[in-house]
């Protein structure tokens, strides 16, 4: 029986561990996926419909619902959806005024699942949890797929997250872009990089763009550009950001110009939108370890180089070009004792041959 008494104790131990976990901070919730296409303006696209069949459940099983792109958590939408809308075939929502409106209080509501002109053909219970400026749900798993909940009334799909492979770029990050690399002689641009997220690495690892001002002459060019401010720190957050670029005007390092880019948290890394810049040389500095490496440098020769290469290569091909014509000159005009005496030869295998024909055979 003591036995049994302990089980009942832990149990009991447990569940009061449970109701004593604040869900509302950050860490002791999970965000809800595909959160940007699940407004109620937002068509389901041809190929992917989402389906919440498989989502997970349970009492401390909390959604936040928060899109890459979002400034502010979403709501369940309320009031009837309409089919195949918010990334799906079938939509859930809330009837209107589902949501409770004191901090700190829970609230169990019935969901509608809409198909065709029924309205409410399904229902599933939904805890929603007020946790002052957002909303948590604990949700329940629709019967089959092509079901999914909505969030965000009259929202937009959202576009595409860059945290997703398909959606961003890597940016091969070589020692000579990092601030470590200081060469005069280097003038590297990034005039013709295209507008587009990019994971930046160096390697196997990721790398962050510079943080603080960078000397003139650093990362491979002329003009370094580095981020004005610190990257954001929470996970599922974009935010817009201005890029400096040190001209190197005066003896301090300053932000001589300013390039508007985005910077998106992906857990654990971080995504950069970036533009071309408009002027070289200019370059986008990437971490701050390696040196200006070889094959990074040889991209690039001064002009006395480049003239000295050319002349170089001239100077091979007119030697090849004697050596030819001297050999097909040889070859055309050959001595006149050979010309007779391969001449001389022709006639007697002629004469020969004229003897062989007429010769009567008996």
């Amino acid at each position: 029986m003591w036995k049994v008494g302990l089980l009942v104790i832990a149990v009991l131990h447990s569940l009061q561990i449970c109701e004593s976990i604040d869900h509302c901070l950050e860490g002791n919730h999970l965000i809800l996926p595909n959160t940007g296409k699940r407004g109620t303006l937002c068509k389901r696209t041809a190929d992917v419909s989402i389906c919440d069949r498989y989502i997970d459940i349970g009492r401390d099983k909390w959604y936040k619902v928060l899109g890459h792109d979002d400034t502010v958590p979403r709501k369940m939408a309320e009031g009837s959806a309409k089919m195949f809308h918010c990334g799906t075939d079938y939509p859930i929502y809330l009837p209107n005024g589902s949501h409770p409106t004191t901090s700190g209080t829970v609230v169990t509501r019935n969901a509608c699942m809409l198909a065709g002109s029924n309205i409410c053909k399904e229902q599933y219970p939904v805890q929603i949890m007020h946790c002052g400026t957002f909303f948590l749900y604990n949700l329940s798993r629709p019967n089959s797929c092509d079901i999914a909940y909505c969030f965000g009334d009259n929202m937009e799909c959202s576009k595409p997250d860059p945290c997703e492979e398909a959606n961003r770029l890597i940016l091969h990050v070589s020692g000579d872009r990092s601030t470590r690399c200081r060469d005069k002689s280097l003038r590297h641009c990034d005039s013709k990089l295209q507008q587009n997220w990019y994971r930046p690495m160096m390697g196997s690892a990721d790398v962050k763009m510079a943080t603080s001002c960078v000397e003139r002459d650093s990362c491979g060019t002329e003009s370094p550009i580095w981020l004005n401010g610190l990257e954001p720190s929470l996970a599922e957050k974009t935010v817009d950001m201005k890029a400096c670029v040190n001209f190197g005007r005066t003896s301090m390092c300053s932000c001589d110009e300013e390039i508007d880019i985005q910077v998106r948290n992906c857990s654990s890394y971080l995504v950069y939108n970036l533009n071309a810049t408009s002027k070289c040389p200019q370059r986008y500095c990437f971490g701050n370890s390696g040196n200006c490496d070889v094959a990074a440098t040889a991209k690039e020769y001064p002009v006395w180089q480049i003239v000295l290469i050319l002349l170089a290569a001239i100077a091979v091909l007119a030697v090849i070009l004697c050596v030819f014509t001297y050999i097909l000159i040889k070859k055309i005009f050959r001595s006149p004792s050979k010309v007779q005496s391969i001449n001389s030869t022709k006639e007697n295998d002629v004469c020969t041959n004229v003897q062989m024909v007429l010769k009567p055979k008996y």
